[in-house]
């Protein structure tokens, strides 16, 4: 009973503490987001004149001049360097295919544990995981301890 007095300052004390800290969270918060969205800006703007600069050298350049490679054609500059890549071709898989079309040297089969289910059938006993459908003693697992009994305020 002579605790409680104190506890319920400290609770005080810490529920002060707590919404101040959180004020200032908040002012935080909300300058992140004006500065992050002066940054949006600036990268926006950014982008808009890159495409403007592309649009205007893409009209300008003379592709009969340009380096012309497998991969791409490009024309050296001083300040820098025009580069428009080819157009290319990548293989994909279809969503659905007919396996049976596929050598088999390149069908991976993968065994995968159906974990919740397995997790169902194991209990701890005496520090032990056992199979409650067979008894037996379960040793492709592990423990995993969870830390318990430590102290949770609610305000």
């Amino acid at each position: 009973m002579n605790n409680d007095y104190q506890m319920e300052k400290l609770l005080v004390e810490l529920n002060e503490f707590t919404k101040e800290k959180e004020r200032l969270m908040l002012v935080a918060k909300q300058m992140i987001e004006e500065y992050q969205d002066k940054i949006n800006m600036y990268q926006d703007e950014i982008l808009k004149k890159e495409q403007y600069t592309k649009d205007v050298l893409h009209s300008l350049v003379d592709f009969e001049e340009m380096k012309d490679t497998k991969t791409q054609k490009s024309y050296q500059l001083v300040s820098g360097k025009i580069i428009i890549p080819k157009d290319k071709y990548n293989i994909k898989l279809k969503e659905e295919y007919d396996e049976s079309k596929i050598p088999n040297r390149f069908i991976e089969i993968k065994r995968v544990v159906k974990w919740g289910d397995y997790k169902k059938i194991l209990k701890i006993v005496d520090g032990e995981v056992i199979n409650i459908q067979t008894g037996e003693i379960v040793d492709n697992v592990e423990l995993e301890k969870v830390e318990g009994g430590k102290i949770k305020l609610k305000l």
